[in-house]
């Protein structure tokens, strides 16, 4: 007879075992159930952990990649109650990935053998860069001051903001009495007498790319025209073309559409002068690149709406006369529609009276940029075409995943 039969046909304790098998699904149930709950509950606060570590990871400032990543580790391990806690965090860009792993000791389906559940989580964060956008923006990475605000100068940037990639202490400077008002103030480094901004200034930014670095060297081959002045009481209409040995303005001139390349020689406007024109761009190359722009009388100028330097109305070639200063002396008068871009060289600028404020759209991009007079920067994007998009200020984190 088999011993399953013998089982079978004998009675003897027969009940008592009967009920022990029977007690065995009985309990895994409720076990079941019970250390499942545990572990839901302990994997759901592990993940709210692992989305606080991203998003202060990717809010971090002044932080090597090594740091904020470092950080957001550490966020996660000082958790309690975990056992076998496994932490990673990774960068992708400006992306933050925190990914923990741990055990959540059972209570009853140890009984059964499972003395552990294990219980993942994973959150990844970005910063959010849909806040205004950036309207002046200085790109040397160490100088002092490369954002100056001096003297009594008062400045105004109607819904933009204002942006220094320097990672000097005094990276933005706001000398003696000037204020100035922004829809945001932010430094890679520090900022000096910020108390004279509003908002205050953000500090250990992270560095900002050249919105602009890849628009393409315009083709600056033979000369069209050289020498040109038309100086004072003089009338004139020119048109686009390379202007050798740079380009005069003391009279009164109008410009045609067009791209003007200013080759070996500065674009000057005298206090004098006159200058209208719609749908001009001025790309600056050669020896002597650069302007001054002394505007007492009426000047009125709008950049191209397309091709490569779409938005972009004054250009300095990236590799010529590295270090030189432009200068832009505006008043009421002066209407300049587009972005001034001037990437290895700085730029001052002496508004008075209601500089700027009859300007939709101006946006200067420069290696330093100072401000000594009074000015009102805009940058109403619905008014001119961009060939690149403005970088964007940064209002917070936001978890993607």
């Amino acid at each position: 007879m088999s011993l399953f039969a013998r089982f079978a046909r004998d009675r003897s304790g027969n009940i008592a075992v009967t009920f022990s098998l029977t007690l065995l699904p009985l309990l895994a149930v409720p076990g079941v159930a019970v250390d499942y709950s545990r572990a839901s509950m302990a994997r759901a606060q592990l993940q709210a952990q692992t989305d606080a570590a991203a998003l202060n990871a990717a809010l971090a400032r002044g932080v090597t990649d090594q740091q904020r990543t470092s950080r957001a580790q550490s966020s996660v391990r000082a958790a309690p109650n975990y056992e076998n806690l496994s932490v990673s965090a990774a960068l992708n860009g400006k992306a933050v990935t925190v990914t923990a792993t741990a055990s959540v000791r059972t209570a009853i389906l140890e009984v059964l053998g499972f003395r552990d559940i294990t219980i993942g989580a994973r959150s990844t964060a970005v910063r959010n860069n849909d806040g205004p956008p950036v309207c002046v923006l200085a790109l040397n990475p160490t100088a002092s001051g490369a954002v100056t605000f001096a003297g009594s100068s008062s400045f105004v940037a109607a819904n933009c903001a204002v942006y220094s990639n320097s990672s000097a202490g005094n990276g933005l400077v706001i000398q003696g009495s000037a204020t100035v008002k922004a829809a945001g103030f932010c430094s890679v480094g520090g900022a000096s007498n910020a108390a004279n901004a509003s908002p205050a200034p953000q500090t250990y930014c992270d560095r900002l790319d050249d919105p602009l670095r890849d628009l393409p060297a315009a083709d600056t081959s033979g000369c069209t025209y050289t020498a040109v002045s038309v100086g004072p009481s003089k009338t004139a209409t020119l048109d686009p073309g390379v202007y050798c040995q740079g380009l005069d303005i003391k009279g009164t001139v109008t410009l045609n559409p067009g791209l003007y390349v200013i080759k070996n020689g500065p674009l000057t406007i005298s206090s004098q002068a006159n200058v209208t024109g719609s749908g001009v761009s001025f790309y600056l190359s050669g020896q002597g690149a650069g302007f001054t722009i002394n505007a007492s009388g009426t000047v009125d100028l709008s950049a191209m709406t397309t091709g490569a330097y779409a938005g972009v109305l004054l250009m300095q070639d990236r590799a010529s006369n590295v270090g030189a200063t432009n200068t832009l002396n505006g008043t009421s008068d002066t209407k300049l529609k587009g972005v001034v871009y001037t990437a290895t060289q700085s730029l001052t600028i002496n508004g008075s009276g209601t500089f700027g404020q009859q300007t939709p759209f101006l946006s200067i991009i420069a290696d330093q940029v100072k401000f000594a007079g009074s000015s009102t920067t805009q940058a109403d994007l619905t008014a001119i075409s961009l060939a690149a998009p403005l970088p964007k200020f940064s209002t917070g984190a936001r978890l993607t995943q």
